[in-house]
């Protein structure tokens, strides 16, 4: 287990999936990730890479040619290198090998760093492609956070403040495969939506395109939060697994599941990113707690 702290925080992370395990702010004492319990959901904070979300029959093609990943990719699933590791900085790295080639047939360089704040963490995806041609990749981040945050406090005191008004449709989900339908959260722009079990009742919420990329989980009754700030993502779910799980994840996203219907090539998957050789995709994330 790696640990970053200062005066104020502490995070842990792992070599495995370069995941957070630990969000600890010492002035509230309160953990703010999620545990993993694998009676709810066994992770904290994975990494998707290089897809996001689930692919129709875990399959798609490259100029013809089947490949098959499960839901979010395998990047959670394989073991980085840490390359830098400073008081509060870890930066970590997964390349390309044989075995991911089997199913992902890019060269590519994924770096991971975390950058401890002095009321969170930064968080920084780099995707290099190592390739001699064109790859196609998405990435997205998946933390989960213990929800409600404090004792004496229940899973519906709790709201989402997205920072402006926002007209909150939701891409609906056909089992995990996108509709191509939107449904209505709201009836009216709203800056604030209370959270219930109801909501993901259909599993997640997935926005698109909003005003600003920055969301905060709050309760009427204390001050503490979590808020998670992502530029430029153009997509973010909002999920929990179950009624009754104790933890509530805000996912920013640079890419999306199929819509119902076929396998398709990779270059023409909805949200997918392109790079061409020897380029770098960059994206962050900071995630603020109080």
């Amino acid at each position: 287990m790696i640990k970053l702290e200062n005066d104020t925080m502490l995070i842990e992370l792992k070599e495995a999936g370069a995941e957070l395990t630990k969000i600890y702010n010492k002035q509230t004492q309160l953990d703010y990730l999620w545990n993993a319990d694998t009676a709810f959901w066994g992770r904290h904070a994975p990494i998707l890479f290089p897809t996001v979300g689930r692919l129709v029959e875990d399959t798609y093609f490259v100029d013809g040619e089947a490949f098959h990943l499960p839901q979010h990719g395998f990047a959670r699933d394989r073991e980085f290198k840490v390359v830098e590791l400073l008081r509060d900085k870890c930066v970590l790295e997964l390349s390309a090998d044989e075995k991911s080639r089997l199913v992902y047939p890019y060269a590519f360089h994924l770096t991971v760093s975390y950058t401890l704040l002095e009321d969170g963490v930064h968080v920084e995806y780099q995707v290099e492609n190592t390739d001699e041609k064109r790859i196609y990749f998405s990435i997205g981040a998946h933390p989960a956070f213990n929800l409600p945050l404090v004792r004496g406090t229940t899973f519906d005191d709790y709201y989402l403040d997205f920072h402006a008004k926002e007209e909150l449709e939701s891409l609906q989900l056909e089992g995990p495969y996108r509709s191509g339908k939107l449904k209505r959260v709201t009836a009216e722009e709203t800056m604030e939506l209370p959270i219930n079990y109801e909501l993901f009742a259909n599993d997640a919420l997935i926005f698109e395109g909003l005003k600003e990329n920055k969301i905060a989980i709050r309760s009427k009754k204390h001050a503490h939060f979590v808020q998670v700030d992502f530029p430029n993502f153009p997509f973010v779910g909002i999920w929990t697994a179950r009624d009754g799980t104790p933890f509530l994840c805000i996912e920013p996203w640079y890419g999306i599941a199929d819509g119902v219907g076929s396998p398709v090539e990779l270059r023409d998957k909805a949200g997918i990113e392109q790079l061409e050789p020897e380029a770098i995709f960059t994206a962050n994330y900071t995630i603020q707690v109080g």
